[in-house]
């Protein structure tokens, strides 16, 4: 499989700390790790996330993360073998348009993690005949606006509705 031009779609990347993370589409291999990734959010991380502090059963959201078809896509950061972030996307009802999320482990906040996966989620999109991507963020989860800002991925709409601000980034508007 080819992914962003890349065999296997596996990049690496370095993070701001010097690190490097290995950058992958996640496979069924990796569904207990996608679990543990977000049962180890804070309360604040997963309400940030999920906008409830009791998300579905993690096992349906670890499968439906792991299941790209359809033209969906997760990625995850791998370091050491261990998964740190994954950032996906899921095709919405308009055309070229897609739904992006993004979560990074609580101790790997403030290291790049989530930029360098929405950068590199960003540059698989557009190859892929994407054309926006949109996401729901609560106002107050001042992160997620950093790391937009941090990937280059600067929303060209944006709606706000009850403490919630709705963000359409242009993929063709962005330089990757």
């Amino acid at each position: 499989m080819t992914i962003g031009g890349v065999a296997d779609g596996v990049v690496r990347s370095t993070l701001r700390d010097g690190a490097t993370v290995v950058l992958r589409p996640l496979d069924p291999a990796d569904i207990d790790a996608v679990a543990t990734l977000h049962r180890t959010l804070s309360d604040r991380e997963t309400y940030s996330r999920f906008f409830t502090s009791h998300p579905v059963s993690l096992k349906i959201l670890a499968d439906r993360l792991i299941d790209c078809d359809g033209g969906n896509l997760s990625l995850g950061a791998f370091e050491a073998g261990q998964l740190i972030g994954v950032a996906n996307y899921a095709l919405c009802g308009n055309p070229a348009t897609a739904d992006v999320a993004v979560v990074v482990a609580h101790e790997d906040h403030l290291r790049g993690v989530g930029t360098v996966l929405l950068r590199r989620l960003a540059e698989v999109a557009r190859e892929n005949g994407i054309r926006h991507l949109v996401a729901d963020i609560l106002a107050t989860n001042d992160a997620i606006f950093r790391v937009l800002h941090d990937a280059g991925l600067h929303p060209q709409h944006k709606d706000y509705a009850c403490g919630v601000v709705h963000l359409d980034i242009d993929l063709d508007d962005i330089s990757l």
